[in-house]
């Protein structure tokens, strides 16, 4: 073997030796441990935002049959935990594209549900996104179906998903029980401005 062919040898079996080690070295994982992002409570235990800034974890607490569910949030930064939320049977969670917001839609019961948005940082505010809509400039008659438990006995409203950091797209829907009447109201809502109609459906 010529020392010209044994001098090009020599690098490839380095890199050869080189990927086979790394290759059994763990990756480092990018996102913080446990649930990411958008989730359903008590199905998974916990949650976080993208950023990794906060992580909010269900707590079950049998004693009180009211409210047998509770969501604590931990500020990651400060190391504050709070009791952020109570509920009675399921909530889906959505975070804000930019982790410093969380909308909660409570499906309490089979025939209701209210969608409630935590604004955390950098101001903690708490927002009923009915009482929200009921406030708004919006005309009576979609308010009237919104608040309508006579002719449509199961009225829910929720959020669809989030639209940007500051935008939501919601729904507030409702239907009787015979299924015979039903409406569906979808709105583009920016947070503390106005509701913009998207889809107005009434049968």
């Amino acid at each position: 073997m010529t020392p010209d062919y044994r001098s090009r040898l020599i690098p490839i079996a380095t890199l050869v030796l080189l990927s086979v080690a790394f290759a059994h070295v763990p990756q480092a994982s990018a996102k913080p441990p446990g649930g990411d992002g958008n989730a359903s409570f008590p199905e998974v235990s916990d949650s976080w935002s993208a950023d990794g800034r906060f992580v909010v974890k269900n707590v079950d607490d049998p004693q009180d049959p009211k409210s047998p569910h509770a969501i604590f949030l931990t500020d990651m930064q400060s190391g504050r935990r709070t009791l952020l939320y109570s509920y009675s049977r399921k909530v889906d969670l959505y975070w804000s594209p930019a982790s410093d917001a969380l909308a909660i839609n409570d499906w309490d019961a089979n025939d209701d549900a209210q969608c409630i948005v935590f604004l955390l940082a950098p101001r903690r505010e708490r927002i009923d996104l009915r009482e929200e809509f009921l406030k708004s400039r919006r005309p009576d008659r979609e308010k009237k179906l919104a608040t309508d438990r006579r002719d449509y006995d199961q009225n829910y409203t929720h959020l669809i998903r989030w639209l940007d950091a500051n935008t939501l797209l919601s729904a507030i829907e409702g239907r009787s029980s015979d299924r015979k009447r039903s409406f569906l109201l979808v709105y583009e809502y920016k947070l503390g401005e106005s509701f913009r109609l998207r889809k107005r459906v009434v049968s």
